[in-house]
């Protein structure tokens, strides 16, 4: 977990603190997950950029994110494979989440909530 911070706070230095939220309610800002999602934080910032953080220690750096009004996706041009589909629900995302395990080469489903957090620099 330690490490997830450290590039949680390598992001913020880079690119910067993001708002909490925007109009038309697009959920901006930082989300970790509550339960043992794959993705298990992401950063979403003005103009459609968003970072991730991986429990296996990999990143994104350059991923997008979409927002219709009621359903975010994020997509990542490093793991192709990977879907995220979310909706806010009571001041958590709920969101269906897809991901590639490489190793295995196989496709995995999870249920995933997130819930909104201001990482600590240090």
């Amino acid at each position: 977990m330690r490490s997830l911070v450290k590039t949680l706070v390598v992001i913020l230095a880079v690119y910067g603190a993001p708002a909490a939220s925007a109009a038309e309610g697009a959920p901006l800002g930082a989300w970790r997950a509550t339960n043992d999602c794959f993705l298990a934080a992401f950063i979403l910032t003005a103009g459609g950029h968003a970072q991730a953080a991986y429990l296996s220690g990999e990143h994104e750096d350059n991923a997008a994110w979409t927002w219709d009004g009621s359903t975010l996706k994020i997509t990542s041009p490093t793991f192709d494979l990977d879907s995220f589909t979310g909706h806010v629900a009571n001041d958590r995302l709920e969101a269906d989440y897809v991901w590639h395990d490489l190793d295995k080469d196989q496709l995995n489903r999870q249920a995933c909530v997130f819930e909104r957090f201001m990482p600590l620099l240090l």
